[in-house]
């Protein structure tokens, strides 16, 4: 079988740790044969999925559009979904989600949690869009926050989550991984492109509230990109924070980039109230005028005090009851396709 997940340009740890955990909990399984695919970690259950004849979902999500034609038929087979939002959208009964599967990297000796006393420091790593527009290396400087970019290596930046002491979390991944490793983690959000929705399928799974501190932009530009998301549907934050608040959002962000207009009509919002005005923004920064004092002090202060959270962390019994409903659902799986 085929392993699918997204893959970024840049690089993002959350999306990367596909390439080698399923290899690790599925040893032999997995090839160049496209008739059989394997969905993992990741919002990657939407029309871009290819054909295949059968398909296996585990722990996989929703979150930007709409599922294959196909789905839910016989050539699918969906052991999980991410949370209970996607399963709700789906249309799938509640015994069909459990929780993302970056939580087996617990039953991975490379990764089995560092005693407390032998972890140190805080860090922070920023969803890996805020790195477009921001200086988050330097607020992190100024905050005495240790920063982490989310495009390193998968396994460099799960050992720092192991051997840290508290996780500020704007990637959604950063605090899953936390938690895995029982590292206490703090949810923030840099701009109004954190998924809500993304957030509260995962958090839901482990009973914890989804409150994230509002961390701010840190530079002029990222404030423009941040304010102008709600224009061509890029805004995913749900400032009430309520499930099926998340649920009407996302469907109708969802309905609306499906009109046949809608293609032209992003392409000119984002030209006109995005990169003319960055364009222009860069001309003015050459001649040292600086527009992000404000934005980047604030940055400063939010993250130092974001620092001084305790930090939240899932009860070892939820924890390690979703680890064993994933660890049953990958035994099944090997029962089922290890002849095939």
């Amino acid at each position: 079988m085929k392993l699918y997940y997204y893959e970024s340009k840049e690089g993002n740890f959350g999306d990367d740790l596909n390439r080698w955990l399923w290899d690790s909990i599925f040893p032999g399984f997995f090839d160049s044969d496209e008739n059989i695919r394997f969905s993992g970690i990741g919002t990657i259950i939407n029309t871009s999925m290819p054909k295949a004849k059968k398909w296996i979902v585990f722990s996989s999500g929703i979150g930007y559009g709409y599922p294959p034609e196909s789905f839910g038929s016989d050539c699918w087979d969906i052991a999980s979904v991410r949370g209970p939002l996607s399963a709700k959208v789906l249309k799938l009964g509640k015994d069909k989600f459990i929780t993302d599967g970056a939580a087996l990297l617990a039953t991975l000796p490379e990764f089995s949690a560092v005693p407390e006393n032998e972890r140190s420091g805080v860090i922070f790593i920023p969803h890996h869009k805020a790195l477009e527009t921001g200086k988050w290396l330097d607020v992190c400087k100024k905050a005495n926050v240790e920063f982490v970019d989310p495009r390193l290596d998968a396994k460099y930046v799960i050992n720092k989550i192991r051997h840290s002491k508290l996780v500020l979390a704007d990637a959604m991944h950063a605090a899953i991984i936390a938690d895995s490793m029982r590292v206490p983690w703090v949810p923030l959000r840099t701009s109004k492109e954190i998924n809500t929705f993304k957030w509260m399928d995962w958090t839901n799974t482990i009973n914890i509230e989804y409150k994230p501190i509002n961390l701010g932009v840190s530079t002029f530009k990222e404030w423009i990109r941040s304010s102008t998301l709600c224009l061509y549907g890029e805004q995913y934050y749900v400032p009430s924070l309520n499930e099926n608040a998340c649920i009407k959002h996302f469907e109708r962000n969802r309905n609306l980039k499906q009109k046949k207009w809608w293609r032209n009509y992003v392409s000119i919002i984002r030209l006109s109230c995005y990169k003319i005005p960055v364009k222009v923004l860069c001309l003015l920064e050459k001649v040292n005028i600086n527009f992000d004092y404000f934005f980047f002090k604030n940055a400063v202060n939010n993250l130092k005090q974001a620092s001084k959270q305790n930090g939240l962390l899932s009860d070892d019994t939820v924890f390690y009851g979703n680890v064993g409903r994933l660890k049953d659902n990958v035994e099944m799986i090997k029962h089922q396709y290890s002849a095939k």
